[in-house]
């Protein structure tokens, strides 16, 4: 081949390249983030101040791109400490999905089972259980769907003083509640605090370690991973403060004991963190190919449960929506904190709208915020 010949060959092979490249970018330009810095803090701004909220803090994360979060307000009624993106959130309810996922894990490290029925996850109690309770599974509890019954004042004012250490006082629980039947209707969705407390419980007899030594170990503090930071149990130490309600508008709530629900209660809502940690996990649900959660760990954890009729996974609500196909949406609060967050697997993307305080105007605006960031992710090409 002559040199004028090389030339045009390589002239060619050039622009074939070029070309190629522009077709290959064509779809990442239409994923670029939908939902800027600049946009994501003015909404969140006049949400804020239009709903005279104390504190306010959203934030968005899609695969392949960076996390965007936005905060205004101060850390506490009466401060002029403003809100910073390092502060921890108390979140609750979205504790649950955390448990769940906790569990998968285990399954994942061979120190679990998914199937596995209450007689085989407590064989110390198996004797005194309730005949009702043996083909209970992992599942039922996590999905709401034991029969097991509502909490109860009466154990929220036991345990709010204990000194028993807390895998004692879960197992204690599971104890009292599982020798005797079922006090709802196994089978049927009703939501309970009690079936995560139970879980949690599990998860302690099959590790030997409480359940919160457990989730750090296995999921909140793993070396390297980018969640690995500020996570914590109870009311936050430092930063922000959740808010009571009380007959001039809310109140800081402190940091002792009154600041959030018994220890106790842990696996089922008591975890706080910064968004950036929470976003960072979460995203590992919507994250193709995710090495930390697999997609048959995945799957069996967002499934409805026990059929794809049921509303209803392993820690998330599942609800099909117009714009974005299959979401899964969690709220958490302990009646002094808000937490919304939301997966969209449609969109590779999560979403976080916390408040620190619980009342009418928590909920509209960080509700109006949540809507319009999905409204930005639905201008995404899927």
């Amino acid at each position: 081949m002559s040199r004028a010949a090389r030339a045009a060959l390589s002239s060619q092979i050039k622009t074939g390249l070029l070309w190629l490249a522009i077709c290959f970018c064509l779809p990442i330009a239409a994923t670029a983030q939908p939902v800027t810095q600049v946009w994501l803090q003015e909404e969140t701004d006049r949400l804020q101040k239009d709903h005279d909220l104390i504190a306010m803090g959203a934030g968005v994360l899609i695969v392949g791109h960076d996390p965007v979060i936005a905060v205004s307000g101060t850390r506490y009624k009466g401060s002029d400490i403003p809100v910073t993106t390092d502060d921890a959130w108390h979140i609750g309810s979205n504790t649950k999905a955390l448990t769940a996922l906790l569990y998968a894990r285990l399954v994942m490290s061979g120190e679990a089972e998914w199937g596995a029925t209450l007689p085989e996850l407590f064989p110390s109690l198996a004797e005194d259980m309730a005949p009702d309770w043996t083909q209970t599974q992992i599942e039922d509890l996590l999905s709401h769907r034991s029969g097991i019954g509502d909490i109860g004042l009466v154990w929220l004012f036991k345990h709010k003083g204990s000194k028993a250490s807390l895998p004692k006082q879960r197992l204690e629980t599971a104890r009292q509640r599982l020798s005797e039947p079922p006090q709802g209707h196994p089978g049927e969705f009703e939501y309970s605090n009690l079936n995560y407390i139970l879980a949690g419980a599990a998860i302690e007899e099959l590790t030997g370690q409480s359940w919160e030594s457990a989730m750090r170990s296995n999921l909140l503090q793993l070396d390297g991973a980018n969640w690995a930071h500020g996570w914590g149990f109870g009311p936050p130490p430092k930063g922000l403060q959740g808010h009571q309600k009380g007959l001039f508008g809310p109140s800081p709530a402190g940091r002792g004991s009154g600041a959030d629900n018994p220890e106790a209660l842990g696996p089922a809502g008591t975890v706080h963190v910064p968004i950036a940690s929470h976003l960072q996990l979460l995203v590992e649900f919507v994250t193709p190919q995710s090495e930390f959660l697999p997609e048959a760990q995945r799957q069996h954890l967002l499934a409805p449960w026990p059929d794809n009729s049921a509303d209803y996974a392993l820690g998330w609500a599942v609800q099909d929506d117009d714009r974005l196909g299959r979401v899964y949406r969690h709220n958490g609060s302990n009646t002094m904190w808000l937490s919304r967050v939301e997966l969209v697997p449609s969109r590779n993307a999560v979403i976080i709208v916390n408040a620190n305080q619980y009342n009418d105007a928590s909920l509209t605006a960080t509700a109006g915020l949540l809507d319009a960031i999905e409204e930005k992710l639905a201008e995404m090409t899927p």
